[in-house]
């Protein structure tokens, strides 16, 4: 399972915090960074987690497969099979 790096950075101009997300093997590599629009860090923190699951929510449901017939159910309907006379 990959694990980001967040980190929270207090803006200067704003006054407010925006998280920056880091790639998990690349840890160097800025994948995203929010707006300055949190107002303290716990904010900040609560606000990535939204996100994460808002995120995983939309994700596309994995296809089920069909569920296979029981083997006693397909033979029963089965048509019976004509003898060769001799």
């Amino acid at each position: 399972m990959a694990q980001f790096r967040v980190e929270f950075v207090l803006d200067q101009e704003t006054g407010k915090y925006l998280a920056e997300l880091y790639h998990p093997d690349r840890q160097s590599e800025l994948v995203a960074r929010t707006e300055a629009l949190y107002p303290s860090q716990e904010a900040a923190v609560l606000g990535v987690v939204q996100l994460f699951k808002n995120a995983v929510l939309t994700f596309p449901k994995k296809a089920r497969k069909p569920k296979k017939k029981a083997a006693k159910a397909r033979k029963a309907k089965r048509k019976p099979t004509r003898r060769r006379r001799k």
